[in-house]
């Protein structure tokens, strides 16, 4: 359980989430722990922000190496609608799926850890642009995390979600707990959680709770974090929380990533290790049976399980007298039409006063609708 800290140690804690180079926030994070009264109630937390420590040290380390001019440089810069990493252990086939879904130039070998760098390619499916990007394996053979893999667990918690990619020959379930295992001691969780909270820091727009909070309202939430010095931001909540979890939140630095499981060389597989393995692993994951060498890849299965872990709306914009925009605007989520009507550039500072909208859930279409009407995947809108 999180403690009811003292007015000290949260004033060092708002210095924490002023600070802005590593070394700035390493000094507020020590300042702040010198500051957190030490009993059972306060464990937990001590326990993570040593941890952020250590890892700030880390990464003030790595730069420092980086300056030397040692070490590949790994970062993709996102392109598309989504960006999905393709994680595995060695000889995963990896390469080989990121060649097929988007005709990459990729060196694919038998040789373990040929890829070297990230590779990115471009997956477009029914309107979405999927960009998927090949990682160097993760080092199997290692317990502690390498510098490879935490490169890897980076580009995992820039994404917005995983393609975890198994070997049916080298025992998939230990591939799997493997990599569960090497990325949570990283502080990423890939196997959805019974609850998780993410806070995202904003400009403006006050505490927008979205999800399901239990035992508290709204209000507390906003009262807690303006206590902590955040006074806009946006808390998503998966499953359900309480207020202890939303502060734990605030200290904890645990990413949650979307994933789905693909298993590669299925085609050695019987079918009870089949039978096996579905019941094993879908209790927590979308998974798909593939076999790269005979391109058997059930690319239908795998777009709509991207689309519905990552919670993808598509959107189809019109203007009055035109035909529909032929590329969709993918959002995350329902989204009104109020809200759409805000992100999009040539509305900007416009009245908007109602809408049409064509949708196959609609007795009619087209209907004109208001501004709080929520639109869904595939809805066509236009905005008066």
């Amino acid at each position: 359980m999180p403690a009811n800290l003292p007015a000290e140690a949260k004033a060092k804690w708002r210095k924490y989430l002023e600070a802005r180079t590593p070394e700035e926030k390493l000094k507020a994070l020590q300042e702040f722990l010198s500051a957190v009264p030490r009993h059972k109630g306060t464990e937990k937390l001590v326990s993570q922000i040593r941890h952020k420590i250590a890892v700030l040290r880390r990464e003030i380390e790595e730069k420092k190496r980086k300056r030397k001019g040692r070490g590949p440089r790994f970062f993709i810069e996102k392109e598309g609608d989504v960006q999905i990493i393709l994680v595995g252990l060695a000889n995963s086939g990896k390469s080989s799926l990121l060649a097929i879904l988007t005709n990459a130039k990729t060196e694919i070998s038998n040789m373990p850890y040929t890829t070297k760098k990230p590779v990115p390619g471009m997956f477009v499916y029914k309107g979405i642009y999927f960009q998927l990007v090949d990682t160097p394996s993760l080092i199997g053979e290692s317990i502690k995390d390498t510098a490879i893999d935490r490169q890897v667990a980076t580009m995992i918690r820039n994404a917005d979600g995983v393609i975890i990619v198994l070997d049916a020959l080298q025992d998939p379930l230990r591939q799997l707990a493997l990599i569960e295992k090497k990325l949570r001691n990283m502080n990423i969780v890939v196997r959805p959680p019974k609850g998780y909270v993410k806070i995202k820091r904003r400009r403006t727009g006050g505490i927008v709770v979205v999800g399901k909070l239990k035992g508290a309202t709204g209000d507390d939430v906003a009262k807690l974090l303006r206590s902590y010095g955040i006074y806009h931001a946006l808390v998503r909540i998966v499953g359900e929380a309480d207020l202890d979890s939303i502060e734990e939140a605030i200290f904890g630095n645990i990413t949650y990533k979307p994933s789905i499981i693909l298993i590669n060389k299925s085609e050695c597989l019987s079918h009870n290790d089949r039978k096996m393995l579905q019941s094993s692993i879908q209790k927590h994951y979308p998974l798909a049976f593939i076999s790269c060498v005979r391109n058997e890849i059930n690319v239908e299965y795998i777009f709509n399980k991207l689309m519905e872990i990552l919670d993808l709306n598509r959107i189809y914009l019109k203007e009055p007298g035109k035909p529909p925009s032929p590329r969709p605007l993918v959002v995350k989520g329902e989204i009104k039409v109020s809200d759409l009507a805000r992100i999009i550039p040539s509305l900007a500072n416009r009245e908007i006063r109602y809408a049409k909208v064509w949708s196959r859930r609609l007795p009619f279409s087209p209907q004109k609708v208001g501004l709080d009407f929520v639109l869904r995947d595939g809805d066509t809108v236009e905005i008066h």
